[in-house]
């Protein structure tokens, strides 16, 4: 991938810096400010994209609208200066994976969310929006250094374009980046389990769910349940004691044996007394759905003879933990199958409905 910029793209460039330096800008703003065609405001844009030099969002105000920022000089001449120890052979070859395994420490980094949860539990195939966790002062360097002809950046929301293969969306960390990872037998940085499971955990997503239930299976017995940085404190620490001492219950409850030592579940028991109006988990489908359920059940005499056969089924899947919700004193309207099938499709033989 060609960083360095041609004269006329690099006075483009600087002039745009002179005037907005780290501030947004639109296509507008640069037509005026350059005096240009639309025509060469898309080719300036597409330029300084392509080559990471240039930061694309939504705009706030305008969903289908785009805001800009420039990635700073010394943010550039970092992403060169990278680029520039990289053997001329394997210039513009390398994959991404083989990115992050190349810069190493020189950016300090941690995968996170489904392609690190994919190298715990081998379960899901993960999309192909890859994110890590960074330094907010990395931001810029990480954006012009990934970037190429295959893969674009962004902190916000993922603008698909086409002859794109890869999307990697930065997260700043709130921990020092150290603190959280691992390295990998082939190179690069994940996060480690423990703060991975918190993040899965404050997703509530479909997704994240089944990604926390699918490592906690295959990684039990390497998890640190105790202890500083261990699971119950982690969670304690993060509010999350209840989804998570309700995640593992639930694991026992569909198998034939416990999976999970019932001390461990009762440490978490320990950490919280009463009970809270928090909804678990709160997928926008499942909540939408537990939302619907609740309405038509304040209207039960309206409904046809159909419609509570289908409410009826719709309560069944919604409240299957019904006693578990109690115990952990949180309204859980996680489905039991999704618990279930993980189960099922890793081995674990299942108890009866």
């Amino acid at each position: 991938m060609r960083k360095e910029m041609p004269e006329w793209l690099k006075k483009q460039y600087n002039r745009l810096w002179v005037r907005y330096k780290n501030q947004a800008f639109t296509f507008k703003d640069v037509t005026k400010e350059l005096g240009i065609s639309r025509a060469m405001t898309i080719k300036t844009l597409w330029e300084l994209e392509q080559r990471g030099f240039l930061n694309k969002e939504r705009s706030e105000i305008d969903y289908r609208a785009r805001t800009y920022k420039l990635i700073s000089p010394e943010d550039i001449n970092f992403a060169i200066g990278l680029y520039s120890l990289v053997e001329k052979e394997k210039l513009g070859k390398q994959g991404l994976i083989e990115k992050f395994v190349f810069v190493d420490d020189s950016l300090s980094y941690a995968m996170t969310g489904s392609h690190a949860a994919y190298y715990y539990h081998r379960y899901m195939v993960p999309p192909r929006v890859l994110e890590i966790k960074i330094e907010p002062r990395d931001e810029g360097k990480w954006i012009a250094f990934l970037t190429d002809e295959r893969t674009r950046v962004f902190t916000g929301d993922i603008i698909e374009a086409r002859k794109i293969s890869n999307y990697v969306k930065l997260l700043h960390s709130a921990r020092p980046i150290n603190s959280i990872r691992k390295k990998t037998e082939e190179g690069y940085y994940i996060e480690k389990p423990e703060l991975l499971l918190m993040e899965l955990l404050e997703r509530q997503t479909q997704t994240s769910i089944v990604e926390a239930t699918a490592i906690i299976l295959q990684e039990k017995d390497k998890l640190k349940w105790h202890g500083n940085n261990g699971l119950i404190d982690l969670a304690k620490e993060s509010g999350f004691s209840r989804r998570l001492g309700f995640l593992l219950d639930a694991i026992n409850f569909e198998s034939s044996k416990s999976v999970i030592e019932a001390k461990i579940i009762q440490d978490i028991k320990s950490d919280f007394r009463g009970k809270s109006d928090e909804i678990f988990p709160r997928d926008e489908i499942f909540l939408s759905r537990f939302l619907e359920l609740r309405n038509k059940s304040m209207h039960r005499a309206l409904l046809t003879t159909e419609e509570i056969e289908e409410l009826t089924r719709m309560k069944e899947r919604f409240e299957g933990y019904r006693k578990l919700s109690e115990k952990w004193g949180f309204q859980a309207i996680l489905p039991r199958d999704f618990v279930r099938k993980v189960l099922e499709d890793l081995g674990v033989r299942l108890g009866k409905k």
